[in-house]
């Protein structure tokens, strides 16, 4: 038989006796959520129902087995054995009811995701035709690329579009017979 404490905000502990285990589990529920932790203790055979504490730490559980006394920690950190019993003079005892555990919702199988379609091949750039997307428009032969109101030619490293040259090391605008860039100084010939 397990027993149902009630420790308020949607939060239950629900212990079993089962065997020589000693089965204790947490269940969190909110508006479209639940939570949930078990794990067993050894502890023998119960000799008296079990009692729960609400401590400033969390909740005490107090196991009596033919073995003597086990009390249990549940904190939100998750519940672990405690080797000495904890002093529960001040601690507010929670009621027990007799009660089942929860059973463990199977989730439901996610639905096969639908094949994606393949890709189309890209199409070749030809060295005729521009390639084109939106206002830019590259060519292959010789490999200049146009956006908008501004145009690069790649067949010398120095020119790109309307007479002028660029810097390739900056990309600072740079008179043709200029042998040093004046903003960075790079060597362009």
């Amino acid at each position: 038989m397990a027993y149902i404490f009630n420790a308020g905000a949607g939060h239950q502990v629900i212990v079993e006796n089962q065997g020589q285990q000693t089965a204790v589990a947490t269940v969190s529920s909110s508006p479209g959520q639940q939570q949930s932790q078990r794990t067993s203790f050894t502890t023998g055979t119960w000799t008296a129902p079990p009692a729960a504490f609400r401590t400033p730490a969390g909740i005490v559980l107090q196991i009596t087995a033919a073995q003597g006394q086990h009390f249990v920690n549940i904190a939100a950190t998750g519940i672990s054995t405690v080797s000495e019993a904890p002093n529960l003079a001040l601690a507010e005892e929670l009621p027990a009811q007799q009660g089942g555990m929860p059973a463990v919702r199977a989730m439901e199988p996610m639905k096969p995701m639908e094949p994606m379609k393949p890709m189309e091949p890209m199409k070749p750039i030809s060295p005729v035709e521009p390639m084109k997307m939106g206002d830019m428009e590259m060519r292959m032969n010789p490999m200049e690329m146009r956006m908008g109101n501004m145009s690069i030619s790649l067949g010398n490293p120095l020119s790109a579009g309307a007479g002028k040259n660029f810097c390739p090391q900056c990309g600072a605008a740079v008179e043709p017979s200029a042998r040093f860039c004046t903003s960075c100084g790079h060597r362009l010939i």
